[in-house]
């Protein structure tokens, strides 16, 4: 929705990644244009016309579809304190980072690299650009471990549940 002339406000997204193909069918229909809709709608009553102005602004503000296309490396690395470009040669990686945040909902802040945890000797380190991605890789191992442990302890309760019930 387009609510100003410096703000758009999506109602839906759709993440690509790899090479996904999606399709969008689109109803297209013809709106009046301003002067037939004003010709069309002089002979109405005050309340009949305000009506059909509050329709028409509905239909116009339906009848603009944007696309914003939005890099999500340079945001992964902004959002995982990483320097730029951290990210080109970390295939793997950033697929594990975008299924814990897709698939598991797992807040950016429990991956990303913490200033306040990176020390040497008790003294605060700003850290190299191999230390941060090695901190966010650990975090991103961690993840999937207390994920693994989840389904595991998931499996076997169901499992138990099933042995109980037979």
């Amino acid at each position: 929705r387009i609510v100003s002339a410096q703000t758009f406000e999506p109602k839906h997204a759709v993440i690509v990644q790899n090479k996904d193909e999606f399709s969008i069918p689109l109803e297209l229909s013809t709106i009046p244009s301003p002067k037939e809709f004003r010709d069309a709608i002089s002979s109405l009553s005050c309340e009949q016309q305000q009506f059909a102005k509050a329709f028409r602004a509905m239909q116009l503000e339906s009848t603009l579809f944007g696309v914003l296309v939005v890099q999500t490396k340079p945001q992964l690395e902004k959002v995982l304190n990483l320097p730029y470009d951290c990210l080109s040669k970390e295939i793997k990686l950033t697929q594990d980072l975008m299924k814990l945040f897709i698939d598991y909902q797992v807040p950016s802040d429990l991956l990303a690299f913490n200033m306040a945890d990176a020390t040497v000797g008790g003294e605060p380190l700003a850290g190299t650009s191999a230390q941060r991605l090695e901190a966010v890789k650990s975090h991103v191992k961690a993840m999937f471990e207390v994920i693994r442990k989840s389904q595991t302890e998931e499996t076997t309760l169901k499992s138990m549940e099933v042995d109980c019930v037979h």
